[in-house]
C-alpha cells in the first residue's frame, strides 16, 4: 500500500467506526462522553494548527472556547440573535481576540509567550468570575439548548461533523500557499522574512484562525451542556488540552483530534483519581514527547505505512 493512502485510510476508518458506534447500542453515558470528546478533539486541533504548524506556544485555548461559549450565550440574551448568528458571533469575536493577542505578543517566543498567554487567560477568566451581573459568575450561565428537544445521540452526530469539516478545513488551509507561509516561519522566521514573506501579518493570522476554531467549539460546547462557568477558562483546562494534542500528535491536526478523543475517554476512566488526572495526563504527555515524538497516532501511522512498504 502506497504511503500516501495509509496515511488517508487510517483517519477514514476512525470516523467511520465513531460514526457507526451509536448504531451498536453503545450506552448513552459513553455517547455523551464521546460527544465531549468531539469539543475536546476541535480544541487540540486547533491548538495543533498554531503551535505544530507556525510554532507559536500559546496557552489561551481554553479561554478562547469560553469566550466564544459566552458571547454566543451573551448574544442570544441581549441581543435576541437566533443561535447560528450567535455562533457566527462567538467566532467573530474569538478571531478578533486571536488578532489581538497575535498583534501584542508578536516580538515574544517560547517562555515569554506562552506566560503572556497564561496572563491574559487568568484576566479573561477572572473578569467573567467577576462580571457576575452580566455573566452570573461561577453560579453558571444557563445557555438556550443548540438542538430543541435533541437527543444525546443527535448531538453525537452532529459534533461529529463540526470536527470532520473543521479539521477539513484546516487541511484544506495548510495545504494551500496560507500553509506554506506558516510553515516556513516555523522553520526560519527571519530566513522567511528575506524572501518577501510578511511574517507578521501571517503570525498574527494564525492566531486568528485558531481562536476562531476555538470558539467555535465553546459556543457548540456551551449550547450542549446548556450551563458554562468561568472554570472552563481554566489552566486545568488548557493543561487537558495540550495533553491531548500532544499525545495524539500536535505535529498533525488530525492526530491531534483523535488525541482529543482519546483523552476524554481517559479523563472518564480516570474520574476516581480526581485532581490526580492532570498529573497523569501531564507524565504520558511527557513519555510520548520522548518515546514518540509525532504522537500515538503518528507513531501508528509511520508503523502502518512501513508495513505497507513491507
Amino acid at each position: 500500500m502506497k504511503k500516501k493512502n495509509v496515511g488517508m485510510a487510517m483517519p477514514i476508518v476512525a470516523v467511520g467506526i465513531l460514526a457507526l458506534l451509536p448504531l451498536t447500542g453503545l450506552q448513552e453515558y459513553w455517547i455523551y462522553t464521546l460527544t465531549i470528546g468531539f469539543y475536546y478533539a476541535l480544541m487540540a486541533a486547533s491548538w495543533a494548527l498554531l503551535v505544530g504548524y507556525v510554532g507559536r506556544i500559546s496557552f489561551a485555548q481554553a479561554a478562547m472556547a469560553g469566550l466564544g461559549a459566552y458571547a454566543s450565550a451573551l448574544s442570544i440574551i441581549h441581543l435576541g440573535l437566533p443561535i447560528p448568528l450567535s455562533i457566527l458571533t462567538a467566532v467573530t469575536v474569538a478571531a478578533l481576540t486571536g488578532i489581538v493577542i497575535g498583534w501584542l505578543t508578536l516580538r515574544l517566543h517560547g517562555a515569554y509567550l506562552g506566560l503572556t498567554t497564561i496572563a491574559f487567560s487568568e484576566i479573561l477568566r477572572i473578569a467573567v468570575t467577576a462580571e457576575h451581573q452580566v455573566t452570573a459568575g461561577s453560579l453558571g450561565l444557563k445557555v438556550a439548548p443548540l438542538l430543541p428537544n435533541g437527543t444525546t445521540t443527535g448531538y453525537y452526530y452532529l459534533f461529529l461533523c463540526a470536527v470532520v469539516v473543521s479539521v477539513l478545513l484546516m487541511l484544506v488551509l495548510l495545504r494551500s500557499r496560507i500553509g506554506l507561509f506558516f510553515q516556513s516561519i516555523r522553520e526560519d522566521e527571519d530566513g522567511s522574512a528575506s524572501l518577501g514573506v510578511n511574517t507578521t501579518a501571517w503570525k498574527i493570522a494564525a492566531f486568528a484562525i485558531s481562536a476562531a476554531f476555538a470558539g467555535f467549539a465553546g459556543a457548540l460546547y456551551a449550547h450542549f451542556v446548556q450551563l458554562i462557568t468561568p472554570s472552563m477558562m481554566s489552566i486545568q483546562e488548557m493543561g487537558y488540552v495540550l495533553a491531548m494534542a500532544v499525545i495524539g500528535g500536535f505535529h498533525n491536526v488530525v492526530y491531534a483530534a483523535f488525541g482529543g478523543v482519546l483523552l476524554q475517554l481517559a479523563l472518564e476512566a480516570l474520574r476516581e483519581a480526581g485532581e490526580w488526572r492532570l498529573a497523569i495526563f501531564g507524565l504520558a504527555a511527557l513519555l510520548v514527547l520522548r518515546f514518540a515524538p509525532n504522537g500515538l497516532f503518528g507513531t501508528l501511522a509511520t508503523a502502518l505505512r512501513k508495513g505497507g512498504r513491507g
